[in-house]
């Protein structure tokens, strides 16, 4: 009897937050201390097992080193077994894409804080408005699971169309002003003008693809 009350407390101390591809991740709220989320790469049956277990470290250890150095504001890293679990710091905010679309003057601090990481050799690999929250004026950058080092002009020019695609999708009835306030947040950007040269190769590329 006790273990089944231990259990239910168990869950009522943990809630999912989503549950992608590669991870679940849960808001965990211990019986003492601050409220935490803990992100768990799944095991996929698919793969080899050693293999499985060696991608699985490879991008949860990639991951706590990008949170440990984020040069922007984003989630403390707290934690992590270096195999397949990472503890950070909850911010329970507002999403931007609740936001953008009544204030699109946030895309211009998106921008700024896009030129941060990139000069510090970080590409976010999957800037969507859902993986940013507002607190207190301040703009966060969550979600580095897709999160790579690199001085890459062309992978910050890819960082960028695909933040230029999400943000033509989802928030399509502001898009000009959006995006036109992006790019001027993103020439503070040390190379700007360089990888924006890159950015007009990288979509003249992705029109050519699609015409066939």
């Amino acid at each position: 009897m006790a273990g089944h009350e231990e259990r239910k407390a168990a869950q009522a101390r943990r809630m999912l937050l989503g549950m992608g591809a590669e991870a679940s991740v849960w808001l965990e709220r211990p019986e003492e201390g601050a409220p935490f989320v803990l992100k768990e790469r799944l095991a996929k049956t698919y793969r080899h097992p050693l293999l499985d277990l060696d991608l699985r470290k490879a991008r949860t250890r990639r991951e706590a080193g990008v949170l440990q150095k984020l040069p922007v504001p984003g989630p403390k890293l707290i934690g992590t077994d270096r195999e397949s679990r990472i503890e950070m710091e909850f911010i329970d905010v507002t999403p931007l894409k609740r936001l953008l679309d009544q204030d699109v003057s946030w895309a211009r601090h998106v921008g700024t804080a896009l030129a941060k990481l990139h000069d510090e050799g970080i590409i976010h690999g999957d800037l969507t408005t859902s993986n940013m929250l507002v607190r207190e004026g301040t703009l966060h950058l969550i979600d580095f699971g897709l999160s790579f080092t690199s001085k890459s002009v062309e992978d910050k020019a890819v960082d960028i169309h695909l933040f230029r695609q999400a943000l033509e999708s989802k928030h399509h009835t502001v898009f000009d002003a959006a995006y036109r306030g992006f790019l001027e947040g993103y020439g503070d950007s040390r190379n700007a003008r360089t990888v924006l040269d890159r950015l007009r190769v990288v979509e003249r590329r992705g029109r050519n693809k699609a015409k066939y």
